[in-house]
């Protein structure tokens, strides 16, 4: 073979001159130039569940049941529309790094095999990235998978704020609510995940001999308004939280406008609902995926309120 046209296969297969990459298990990811797929393209293979190992440091750390039933409902009638991502191992096996709960789900329907994409990315990041991408995580698996990445990598503020693309400031703001006790976080991880990320900011932000009470009022149901205003208060020497009147009284000059915001939701919801009944026929699995979410997330609301 001559030089120039082994150089030239070399660059169309990415061998030798560019390697592309082998990892574990003799999997290859890298450019193939042959077919004109880039380096970037993602690897899809068909993996034993038996051979996915769970990540010790998966951002997500309480799964709501529901969820996980029409997700395993989704996938039975649908198929899995998104492949897990994984880290290929020593010895055939595989690091689980993003769909923690799409792995749940195919153990709820007894599947023993699952499709995954193959990744050498960095686990904590791309895991907490797929994990905001799909579905929020709460407050505190949010704070805590940044703290981690911190700690790993040694980023500062604007460095994370880069990697998982949000505002410097927001990190920030995140980052401080693993400063609350530890007692706060555990209750609101277990029991109180519902309080909004804006108010477990806010707590986070208050003095120290203060994010108690507020917590104890954020479980009443107290808004970021009424925390904003307990704050004040505290700082001007004013009243304590505790003194503060119940949150339904806190929020009565807002309740119309809440009526209002309410109503004018539940219609949008049912104009747009009637849109897509009409253009049903074009009904993709990711958009039925979707709609099966907001179902159970409707069956949650209407049964909380009975």
């Amino acid at each position: 073979m001559s030089r120039k046209f082994e150089r030239k296969t070399r660059e169309l297969l990415g061998t030798a001159a560019e390697p592309a990459g082998v990892m574990a298990g003799g999997l290859t990811v890298g450019s193939d130039r042959l077919f004109g797929t880039s380096a970037g393209f993602p690897h899809v293979v068909e993996l034993d569940l038996a051979h996915v190992r769970r990540n010790p440091d998966q951002p997500r750390r309480h799964f709501d049941e529901a969820e996980l039933r029409s997700l395993a409902s989704s996938i039975e009638r649908h198929g899995l529309q998104n492949p897990i991502l994984v880290r290929p191992l020593s010895q055939g096996e595989y690091l689980l790094i993003g769909g923690e709960r799409r792995v749940r789900a195919h153990e709820m329907l007894g599947r023993k095999t699952v499709f995954a994409i193959l990744t050498s990315g960095d686990p904590d990041e791309i895991g907490l990235i797929d994990n905001v991408q799909r579905v929020d995580l709460n407050a505190v698996e949010y704070a805590a998978a940044l703290a981690r990445l911190i700690d790993k990598h040694g980023y500062t503020h604007d460095e994370l704020a880069a990697v998982v693309g949000r505002d410097r400031t927001d990190v920030t703001k995140l980052l401080a609510i693993m400063g609350l006790p530890a007692e706060i976080r555990e209750e609101y991880a277990t029991q109180f995940a519902h309080v909004s990320r804006s108010v477990m900011i806010e707590i986070a932000a208050a003095p120290a001999e203060l994010q108690d009470r507020l917590w104890e009022r954020a479980k009443e149901g107290a808004s970021v308004k009424a925390v904003r205003q307990a704050k004040r208060e505290h700082a001007n020497g004013g009243a304590a939280a505790e003194d503060l009147p119940p949150p339904d009284a806190a929020q009565e000059p807002d309740a119309k406008e809440a009526v209002r915001a309410l109503q004018a939701s539940v219609k949008r919801i049912l104009r747009d609902v009637a849109v897509v009944r009409e253009q049903r026929r074009f009904l993709d699995p990711d958009n039925r995926d979707r709609l099966l979410r907001l179902r159970a997330e409707i069956d949650a609301i209407l049964e909380e309120g009975a």
